[in-house]
């Protein structure tokens, strides 16, 4: 597990991942923060199939809509269910 009383290991605005997650049910579009940065490889897959990782992790400045496009919720945070997560694009950010 991180450490938190290790201030090199906290993530920062750059450990942020963009990506868009898709549920049954919703499309997500946001930042996944990783937590694990030194983790295996460093892949958002890898982060997100973690035994570390809580099962709800946040996703931020998100917006939740659905399968039409329409927007749902826009939201500093949303708390995802890692279970729940059918598919995953991770952006790039340009």
């Amino acid at each position: 597990m991180a450490d938190i009383n290790d201030v090199n290991k906290l993530p920062s605005s750059t450990d942020k991942v963009s990506a868009i997650l898709f549920t049954t049910k919703f499309k997500i579009q946001g930042h996944i923060h990783l937590l694990f940065k030194d983790s295996y490889r460093g892949r958002l897959s890898d982060h997100l199939n973690s035994d570390r990782m809580p099962s709800f992790f946040p996703v931020t400045e998100a917006s939740m809509y659905d399968f039409d496009g329409k927007e749902i919720l826009s939201n500093e945070t949303i708390m995802v269910n890692r279970a729940h997560i059918e598919a995953v694009i991770e952006l790039d950010d340009e």
